[in-house]
């Protein structure tokens, strides 16, 4: 995806030619009258609240048009935000999506079955109020589904305004009868990325090999200027467990190491972190200050190894990948051992590289044609 003042979608085979210009004039599909960015996307379906705002919708995006394949309206007593919630895939036919009520006093969710877009049931969690001074749940929050135990690990924080609430909650759903199992709380963290938007445009958490899950959280830097002044640290629940594991805590080397926006497992206990560091990237001279954060060209790509705990700086022909501008964007996907990763660069035009993750090798491939810049990198399957 592409945009200049619409969102303009185009679909190409292959991103590994270097030689490929990706434009947009008279070309690819505008999706902005109907479609958000944000979906949840399985093979070559897109579902997502359309800009009518008051139903699901099934989708195609090709080149040639939108196709609708099912929508269906929301059942009464259950309505959801556009963009506003977050969702996981239980079954290959099964679509749950979850976020907050109306009042945020509780979380809600709509079971859909995707093969002929119908809702097949509608509730609410039943969480509990944990802390004294807050009533309100964060909109959406994270979701995702564990295979091996058919459970919904739900991720959520609390919020209010004036509210002294820390920390980051993960409720263990049981994905059959949606009854929230255990409850558990990280308060290392103010609260954690996700909690509005879901992961319906950026990957903000990931499941290693043995099914570990890895989720980013974040703090304002002490003494900061803005709130966007934050840093990150990485948390995780064990495979089969259902609390935190208070060993672990990745990236946990200081106020300055910068804010993780996405995150992609590669492999071998090793994450792709898009990282927002106006420190680092040099659009300003400290972190805590207000100024440098925002549209700046402050974020750039590494890859994190997880038991050693090193960030490593993405590099092609022995200079660092250019910095990119976007912290509401995904620009990359993995595919087997290769990683897209699509840049947004000031003085150079938005380019894709290729990084192998067994090897360590960069290559460079497709890049967006002049006058775009590239929002989004989603990989399709058309099996």
């Amino acid at each position: 995806m592409g945009s200049s003042s619409a969102i303009l979608v185009k679909s190409v085979n292959a991103l590994d030619d270097p030689t490929l210009s990706i434009g947009f004039q008279n070309e690819g599909t505008d999706v902005s009258a109907k479609l958000y960015q944000e979906s949840a996307i399985q093979g070559k379906y897109y579902y997502q609240i359309p800009k009518e705002k008051d139903r699901f919708g099934k989708y195609m995006i090709t080149n040639n048009g939108i196709v609708t394949l099912g929508e269906v309206k929301f059942a009464d007593g259950y309505t959801y935000q556009d963009r506003r919630y977050c969702y996981a895939f239980t079954a290959a036919n099964e679509l749950v999506i979850l976020a907050a009520n109306g009042d945020k006093n509780d979380v809600q969710w709509t079971k859909l079955n995707t093969d002929n877009m119908t809702i097949t049931a509608n509730g609410t969690l039943g969480l509990p109020q944990f802390t004294p001074d807050v009533n309100t749940y964060s909109t959406s929050g994270l979701a995702t589904y564990r295979a091996t135990d058919g459970k919904i690990l739900y991720f959520f924080c609390e919020k209010a305004k004036k509210s002294t609430a820390k920390g980051v909650y993960v409720a263990v759903i049981d994905a059959k009868t949606m009854k929230v199992e255990s409850t558990d709380v990280n308060t290392l963290c103010d609260d954690m990325s996700g909690t509005a938007y879901g992961e319906l445009l950026q990957r903000k958490m990931f499941l290693d090999e043995q099914d570990n899950l890895y989720l980013p959280i974040q703090s304002q830097i002490p003494e900061s200027e803005k709130s966007t002044c934050a840093y990150s640290r990485i948390i995780r629940i064990k495979a089969g467990e259902n609390k935190f594991d208070t060993g672990y805590v990745g990236m946990n080397t200081g106020y300055n190491t910068g804010k993780i926006i996405t995150c992609d497992y590669i492999g071998n206990g090793k994450a792709l972190l898009y990282m927002q560091n106006p420190e680092h990237t040099g659009t300003s001279d400290d972190n805590k200050k207000g100024d440098g954060w925002g549209n700046n060209y402050n974020c750039y790509y590494a890859v994190y190894d997880l038991a050693t705990m090193t960030l490593t700086e993405l590099q092609y022909e022995g200079k660092n990948l250019p910095f990119s501008s976007g912290n509401f964007s995904q620009r990359s996907f993995v595919l087997g051992s290769k990683v897209f990763i699509g840049t947004n660069p000031k003085d150079e035009l938005p380019t894709v590289y290729i990084y192998n993750a067994k090897n360590g090798q960069m290559t460079k491939g497709a890049h967006i044609a002049e006058g775009y810049e590239l929002s989004r990198i989603v990989y399709i399957d058309n099996e």
